[in-house]
């Protein structure tokens, strides 16, 4: 089967290379750490862009989740480059443990590609974004790299 960028609904919106998602200097945000050193390529409805490496890029401004909680949050960038956070819907993590309910993929804005997402399981104090250091003991940071947002939720 041959799969047609142009054909899906957002026909051709996808990210080209690693992200390499990390914890910024500043550890209340995160970074943009591309393996290959160059930054990050991405197609937005088939035209290529670049944001290079840069620290502490991806901010959580704005942004809370509560204490005992999973969540998914979208790092996209847009066609000028700009970097922006979504924020999923929060479950509870004991929950997520044992499979009575799964971790959605936010949707990204209009007009920008996700290029990785950050996931945040509390345990032990709220997240205020901007505020709480992603290295905090009470908070567990996972990062992915993404060529799209997943079909399928995370079921633990």
């Amino acid at each position: 089967m041959t799969l047609n960028l142009n054909e899906l609904a957002r026909g051709g919106t996808c990210c080209l290379s690693k992200a390499g998602l990390a914890i910024g200097s500043n550890a209340a945000k995160a970074k943009i750490a591309a393996p290959n050193g160059a930054g990050v390529d991405y197609c937005i409805n088939g035209i290529i862009y670049h944001v290079a490496d840069t620290d502490d890029v991806v901010l959580f401004t704005g942004l809370t989740q509560a204490d005992l909680t999973s969540c998914l949050y979208l790092v996209c960038a847009s066609t000028a480059g700009a970097v922006t956070v979504v924020q999923g819907t929060a479950v509870t993590t004991t929950e997520l443990t044992a499979g009575e309910v799964v971790l959605r993929w936010p949707t990204p804005t209009a007009n920008t590609c996700c290029i990785g997402a950050i996931r945040i399981d509390t345990n032990g104090g709220a997240f205020t974004g901007a505020t709480t250091e992603l290295s905090a003991a009470t908070i567990t940071d996972t990062y992915y790299d993404l060529v799209c947002v997943p079909v399928s939720p995370l079921t633990a």
